[in-house]
């Protein structure tokens, strides 16, 4: 695979620098982060899922990770305190089943809900977990609480452009008022297999309809010569064809858009399969992968990302048959993790990207 572009012949001088004062890993330490390390580490004694790097708030994404660790671990018994806490702290918003994204202490010193907003992403894993949990335990009223969810992210979310049909990140802010000219996506909340399970759950064509524009909102997505996803993406009509651009509002491929290798593990779509041969080039070359890449300015960040960025890219090359890669880029997330362990987004998409999602 040949690269354009000249970012990497300008980096390559202070990236080698950077390895020889920082070398890697000895490569022997062992797996040794648990589903019994992150309750431990990470859920409270009545199910809240805490995220200790932002003053120690829970929110909707977090709460919706819990409960799939949670199933994937056949745990229960932390599923259902997760889920209690959950349900009864962030589903306030009244009008829909919907939850409010974030719950911390406010300025009043209060813990409590901190924005009454919904998040897409936390909508659809508390939904996703809800459904496959309902299947392996057997519990109905778990699939009639997701059909809720599900049916008012339908409802509240959908936005259309044409004669394509979008979900919007969450209910205020990522669009103008009265017009559908252009919004704001974020292409780590197109978690194609939660469509396709929440298709059965809901029983009508719109979400055949969701699969086929966010197919090709991510297929859109791939900037630059690096064929990556930006954090945010602008989407508007050219022709009445989607248009998507680098948005301001996140113009790097960082934190939220890593996620994307997981979600295309999850669906067996090798989505963004050119961005993902651009960072293994660049992990071969350099043993490491970008914290983060600016797509606007073209610039890779020279600090190494973490663990769970590791684990899920570990995942993608696994189910795409790159099994000698998917040893490597575990090894390092191994490694990784033992530093980590406080860190509440790394931990979890580590135990994501570690155990393939049943």
């Amino acid at each position: 695979m040949k690269i354009k572009g000249s970012s990497f012949s300008n980096l390559f001088f202070s990236l080698l620098s950077f390895l020889l004062i920082f070398p890697l890993y000895c490569g022997k330490c062992a797996h040794g982060f648990t589903w019994k390390d992150y309750k431990e580490n990470f859920i409270s004694t009545d199910g809240r899922v805490i995220d200790s790097f932002q003053g120690n708030i829970s929110h909707s994404e977090g709460q919706g990770y819990g409960m799939l660790l949670a199933y994937n671990n056949d745990d229960k018994e932390a599923f259902y305190k997760i889920w209690k806490w959950t349900k009864n702290n962030l589903q306030k918003r009244g009008a829909d089943k919907l939850f409010c994204w974030s719950w911390g202490k406010r300025p009043n010193g209060k813990w409590q809900i901190k924005d009454y907003n919904n998040a897409l992403d936390g909508d659809i894993l508390i939904a996703l977990a809800l459904l496959k949990a309902s299947i392996l335990w057997r519990d109905n009223n778990l699939k009639n609480e997701a059909q809720k969810v599900v049916k008012d992210i339908r409802e509240n979310l959908s936005i259309t452009l044409s004669d394509k049909i979008l979900l919007l990140p969450g209910y205020y802010g990522f669009c103008q008022a009265g017009k559908n000219t252009a919004v704001t996506i974020n292409p780590s909340y197109m978690i194609i297999s939660a469509f396709k399970l929440f298709k059965d759950a809901d029983l009508t064509n719109f979400w055949n309809q969701i699969i086929s524009s966010s197919t090709i909102l991510l297929d859109c997505s791939a900037f630059t010569y690096m064929k990556l996803p930006s954090d945010w993406v602008k989407v508007t009509l050219n022709n009445n064809e989607l248009r998507c651009e680098v948005s301001e509002k996140g113009p790097n491929f960082g934190f939220d858009a890593y996620r994307v290798f997981l979600y295309s593990a999850w669906a067996k779509k090798d989505f963004f399969k050119k961005g993902f041969e651009f960072l293994s080039l660049f992990f071969e070359k350099f043993g490491r992968l970008p914290m983060i890449i600016n797509l606007k300015k073209q610039c890779i960040s020279v600090k190494d990302t973490s663990a769970g960025m590791y684990a899920i890219l570990g995942r993608y090359a696994q189910t795409f048959g790159k099994k000698e890669l998917a040893a490597n880029l575990f090894k390092i997330a191994d490694h990784k993790i033992n530093f980590e362990k406080n860190n509440y987004y790394s931990s979890t998409l580590y135990l994501l990207g570690r155990m393939p999602l049943k």
